[in-house]
């Protein structure tokens, strides 16, 4: 459907497909991160696995597993927060794409399309359209496929270790 005031159709996923292309290195970064945090956050919970089985045999944890345990921790934070950042910037990148794009395209606007329409009602559109956008890239669709991800592996982990409590 087309929009009155900027009469596009798709206009939206065009600049933001362009913006990805144009910061690539920032858009890869930002699925490496959260592909690396979602696999980091394995790392403890296994580890630890491990330490529990080791003293239900009977055995002293050993002061590196505890040190490994303890940096795994850490290195999922690390990463986690990296992919938060990552997030954000490419959220504020897409934003700046689409605020421009919109720009743009009511500059093109000729006078009479703008004429019918009440100014704040114009302007209102065109930030809120944009917020909605960022904050969907920002804390929406990618973190929640990184987080399916992460649920996903958990399960996988789970699965490998014991099906019938994958089952169940």
């Amino acid at each position: 459907m087309k929009n009155k005031v900027t009469g596009c159709r798709g206009g939206v996923f065009s600049a933001i497909r362009h913006a990805a292309a144009e910061h690539k290195l920032l858009s890869a970064g930002t699925l490496l991160c959260a592909g690396t945090a979602v696999l980091a956050s394995l790392l403890p919970p296994i580890l630890l696995g491990r330490t529990v089985d080791g003293l239900a045999a009977g055995q002293a944890p050993l002061f590196s597993a505890v040190l490994l345990y303890f940096a795994s921790l850490a290195l999922e934070s690390v990463l986690s927060a990296g992919q938060a950042t990552l997030l954000e910037m490419f959220g504020q990148k897409m934003t700046h794409a689409l605020r421009s794009e919109m720009s743009a395209k009511l500059t093109r606007l000729p006078a009479s399309a703008l004429a019918s329409q009440d100014p704040g009602q114009v302007a209102a559109r065109f930030s809120g359209d944009v917020d909605t956008v960022e904050a969907l890239f920002t804390s929406g669709v990618i973190s929640m496929a990184a987080d399916a991800c992460r649920i996903l592996s958990i399960f996988a982990v789970i699965l490998s270790r014991n099906p019938g409590l994958a089952l169940v």
